[in-house]
Parts: C-alpha cells; sequence; structure tokens
C-alpha cells in the first residue's frame, strides 16, 4: 500500500472546480457560436453549403466536447499534465497573472474599435507578457508594437481583409 503523498498514490477524486469551470466555459463558447451563427445572413441563392455551415459544426463541436468535460468533471475526473510537463496540478492559482491576462483580453475587447487593431494589441501582448511574469516592460512593449503592426499589415494589405486602423487611420 502506498502512503498519501507517494507519487504513485490515486489522485483525490471529487469535482476539481477548476475542471468544471473550464468544461462549462466551452459549452458556455458553444451555446455563443451557436446563437451568433443564427444572426449570419443567408442569401437565398445558396445551394446546399450556405454562410453558416461551418460555424454550426464549430458549434456543435464545442457543445460536443464541452458536454464530454462536463461530465468528465462532475464523475470526479481530473485533467493530468503531459508526462513530458513540468506542471504540478495541485499548485494553488497565480491569480496576479489571471488578472494580467484577463486585462489584456477585456482591453482588447474595449478598446478595438476605437483605439483600433495595432493599440489594442499592442497592450494584449504587453499585458499577456506581465501576466508570464517577464520583467522587462520597455523591450515587451516594443516587441508588441511590433507583432501588431505587422500582423496589422499581412492581413490587411497582404490578405485584404478590414482590421480597425483607429487612432492610427492614414498612418498605416
Amino acid at each position: 500500500m502506498t502512503s498519501p503523498s507517494s507519487p504513485d498514490s490515486p489522485r483525490p477524486r471529487g469535482i476539481s472546480p477548476a475542471d468544471l469551470a473550464l468544461a462549462l466555459a466551452v459549452v458556455a463558447l458553444g451555446v455563443f457560436f451557436l446563437v451568433e451563427t443564427f444572426s449570419i445572413d443567408v442569401n437565398p441563392g445558396y445551394a446546399r453549403v450556405g454562410p453558416r455551415f461551418f460555424p454550426l459544426l464549430v458549434s456543435f463541436g464545442l457543445l460536443g466536447v464541452g458536454a464530454w468535460l462536463t461530465v468528465g468533471a462532475l464523475r470526479g475526473e481530473r485533467a493530468e499534465p503531459a508526462a513530458e510537463e513540468d506542471a504540478d496540478p495541485d499548485a494553488p492559482i497565480n491569480w496576479r497573472s489571471v488578472g494580467w491576462i484577463s486585462l489584456g483580453v477585456l482591453a482588447q475587447v474595449l478598446l478595438l474599435d476605437r483605439a483600433g487593431f495595432v493599440v489594442s494589441s499592442a497592450l494584449l501582448f504587453w499585458l499577456g507578457a506581465r501576466g508570464f511574469h517577464s520583467d522587462r516592460p520597455l523591450r515587451d512593449l516594443a516587441v508588441a508594437v511590433v507583432l501588431s503592426v505587422v500582423v496589422y499589415v499581412a492581413f490587411t494589405r497582404g490578405l485584404g481583409l478590414t482590421l480597425p486602423p483607429g487612432v492610427l487611420r492614414g498612418v498605416l
């Protein structure tokens, strides 16, 4: 028999709040995609495969995976790191990192239309670097700006897509 602290001992079962939260987030994302898919205008000229086809596939895929993960989480199954990962699944959550990264995503969402893609994405990348404990903020900011500009130019000029220029309208 192994002791409770032995690496060979079975992991404690029970509902993992983190695993359940992830599962429910996948379900919520699937529901969001599904609802938004039906807001896509469909021209009656489409024979079989219209603009809703692939978003519906993604929606149902997310709902299926989310349901599978939710059932597993409720049965006490826990996500285990791969053998090659250097991870401790029992380590406490670093809320400061979660906060920096969440702030970056929130800033991206709130500033994208007003400030533009380059500014909001640079802020997202810079705050993400802070969340990953980078101790070189000026270098991170420079990399974030260069990366944002390169992506903006590649998508707008290379692929012909429209991204909001925001405050840099006429400059880029």
